[in-house]
């Protein structure tokens, strides 16, 4: 077993990122963790153990397996190499950082019937806690050589430092929401120390904690490391207003409803309504064409894990999208008495709604799956109606609003292939013909 073996030398790596979307990181009763003797924000290091190992696994050495596992360790290979420390925040004035949207519980059927006596049945809603984006936190890891590893070691480091690209890209993520944009981060620094255990002054530095830091960023974030996963981005504007209503009280002289912002006061779409969206409509195509089984839908949105079978989370990830130039107005509207369906009397509310430019970006994790082109090719489908202003986001679509008319839609698979809708691509639109084409295939 590897704890066994002599400790020969360690590499401290201090890594600062600044997070570039919600943070999600609660304790056993929905609220930020904080830890209760220094009074500040943290993620705890198994968090961030568990999102590095299951990243590991996926896309750098995927023969590895919970039995044999060459960095974190297994049954066969004994204890981690790596060592991670809780992270904790660097920013003061916590209460200020923290933000909430509204969402609604669902179970595996989509239902959204209130269930009494039970708080985490479906169709309750609740307040989704999260931490705001640009806070920064400090990331401690140590990466440990022993007597065994001789011709291994600079491998590992090879292997660990790969995991801090994918960090800085967004290909891992921490903490919760995760499928909905949640938990990223841009690495603004990495230094690391060498500390040499056959030395006993670097012995002693170490147990001192006396570190001598060489800034190695450059040196590894000027790799040029792609997403390992399938993306998509609409580039795009709004040509019908939007909204995404934010549930927090208003002042009488204000608006009854006004768009969802981020922690900046820039009007969003959160990632949670586009994944909502996507998924209506993906599974509206399943129940109108025989070919799009039922197998594909839960492959990208996933499935319950039962007796018979293990489930797995959703593979589909959308991210929040923000409206670049916005331009406001307010819409009048009344409100109708579901008993008699009329009109409800002084019941006139008014709705700030937004138009401006959008980016939209999803990601699909093909992890475990080694023919996903059907998937691409439903969520090519989705993706090509919500560009042709046949796909709304938000409240109001029975009014014509949420419509998106896009410039170009981009897919990353390996390769990228840009579809501009003003100047097709003949080559570009004939592979995603291929994808989508094998909807077709049975089997």
């Amino acid at each position: 077993m590897i704890y066994k073996n002599r400790l020969l030398k360690t590499i401290r790596y201090n890594v600062k990122a600044t997070t570039v979307s919600p943070l999600a990181i609660r304790d056993d009763e929905d609220n930020i963790k904080i830890d209760e003797f220094t009074g500040r924000v943290y993620i705890p290091g198994s968090s961030v153990a568990g999102a590095f190992r299951n990243y590991y696994q996926n896309y750098i050495d995927m023969d590895s397996d919970e039995d044999f596992n060459e960095l974190f360790g297994g049954k066969k290979s004994g204890m981690s190499q790596v060592v991670f420390y809780d992270s904790y925040l660097i920013n003061d004035c916590v209460e200020e950082m923290i933000s909430s949207r509204p969402g609604i519980k669902m179970d595996p059927k989509r239902l959204t019937v209130e269930s009494a006596g039970d708080a985490k049945k479906s169709g309750k809603k609740f307040k989704r806690q999260f931490l705001n984006e640009g806070l920064s936190f400090q990331f401690i890891f140590e990466l440990n050589n022993y007597e065994d590893d001789a011709g291994k070691f600079e491998e590992k480091q090879r292997k660990f430092e790969d995991l801090l690209r994918a960090l800085s890209i967004g290909d891992i993520s921490l903490g919760s929401n995760k499928m909905v944009g949640y938990g990223r981060f841009k690495v603004d620094s990495i230094s690391k120390s060498v500390f040499d255990f056959t030395n006993i002054n670097d012995l002693l530095k170490y147990l001192l904690r006396e570190t001598e830091d060489s800034e190695i960023t450059q040196d590894i974030l000027c790799v040029n490391r792609e997403t390992s996963k399938v993306r998509f981005r609409i580039k795009g504007k709004t040509v019908t207003p939007i909204l995404v209503k934010d549930e927090v009280i208003r002042l009488s002289n204000e608006p009854d409803g006004i768009n969802i912002k981020d922690s900046k006061g820039n009007y969003i779409i959160p990632g949670s309504s586009i994944k909502g969206v996507i998924r209506s409509r993906a599974e509206k195509l399943h129940r109108t064409f025989p070919c799009i089984d039922e197998k594909i839908i839960t492959s990208i949105f996933g499935i319950e894990s039962k007796k018979d079978d293990d489930g797995h989370i959703s593979r589909l990830t959308c991210f929040d999208s923000l409206i670049k130039n916005p331009k406001k107005s307010i819409y009048n509207k009344i409100k109708i008495d579901y008993f008699t369906g009329g009109v409800m009397q002084g019941a006139l509310t008014d709705d700030e709604v937004v138009m401006g430019d959008v980016e939209i970006v999803c990601t699909f994790n093909t992890s475990g799956l080694n023919d996903y082109k059907k998937e691409v090719g439903l969520l090519l489908l989705v993706l090509r109606d919500l560009c042709k202003e046949d796909l709304g986001i938000g409240s109001g679509y029975a009014v014509g609003r949420g419509y998106i008319r896009a410039d170009t839609l981009e897919l990353y698979d390996g390769e990228k292939f840009l579809f501009d809708f003003e100047s097709p691509d003949k080559e570009v639109l004939k592979n995603f013909d291929s994808y989508i084409s094998s909807l077709m295939n049975v089997g």
